[in-house]
C-alpha cells in the first residue's frame, strides 16, 4: 500500500497525468490510499474530481479512508501531510508526499517515503514511462507547473534505467 498526499496528486493532474498513477501502480499491484483529509486539502478541481469520481471498477487501485487520529503532527505539518503520516503509522504503508517538513517527519518516525519524482522515476523503470523523451517531456510538464527540482536530482531521474524497480513494496 502506498498512501498519496495532495502534493503528488496535484502533480500528476496538473500536467494531464492522473492515469499515469493508476498504470504505475497497477504494475507495481500497489493499492493506493487518499486519506480524507487530503481530500479537504484539495483546491484543485481536477484533482478532487480525478480521486472521487469515475467507474468503482477502474478505481479499486485508488481508495480513499477517513482518519482521525493526526492532531499530534498538526502542529508542524498541514491537514493532508498530517493525515498521510498517521495513517502510515497505523497501517505501516509507504508515503507518497512532496513537502520537505513532511517529508523529514516521515524520515523521523521510520516510514518508507517517496514523492512526485520517484513514482515517475518508478514508471519510467517498469515502462509506463515508454521512453527518455517521454520523461524528458514529464519534467519539463512539472517545472511548467512550478514544481521545482535540483538540477542533480533531474539528471538522477533523467539516468534512470529500464532495469526493473528499485521500489521495493514488500
Amino acid at each position: 500500500m502506498i498512501i498519496l498526499d495532495n502534493s503528488v496528486i496535484s502533480a500528476f493532474c496538473e500536467i494531464g497525468r492522473f492515469e499515469l498513477l493508476h498504470r504505475i501502480f497497477q504494475k507495481l499491484d500497489l493499492q493506493a490510499i487518499v486519506p480524507t483529509s487530503v481530500l479537504k486539502e484539495m483546491i484543485f478541481d481536477e484533482s478532487l474530481a480525478a480521486v472521487t469520481t469515475g467507474n468503482t471498477d477502474e478505481k479499486k487501485w485508488l481508495k480513499v479512508v477517513p482518519v482521525d487520529s493526526y492532531s499530534a503532527y498538526l502542529k508542524t505539518l498541514h491537514l493532508g501531510e498530517a493525515g498521510v503520516i498517521s495513517l502510515a503509522k497505523q497501517i505501516n504503508a509507504i508515503v507518497a508526499l512532496d513537502d520537505l517538513d513532511a517529508r523529514k517527519v516521515a524520515r523521523k518516525e521510520n516510514i518508507k517515503l517517496t514523492g512526485t519524482l520517484g513514482i515517475i522515476k518508478i514508471g519510467y523503470e517498469l515502462c509506463p514511462v515508454k521512453d527518455k523523451q517521454e520523461l524528458q517531456t514529464i519534467i519539463n510538464e512539472l517545472q511548467s507547473v512550478c514544481f521545482s527540482m535540483s538540477d542533480d536530482l533531474e539528471n538522477e531521474i533523467l539516468n534512470t534505467k529500464k532495469i526493473g524497480s528499485s521500489f521495493k513494496t514488500k
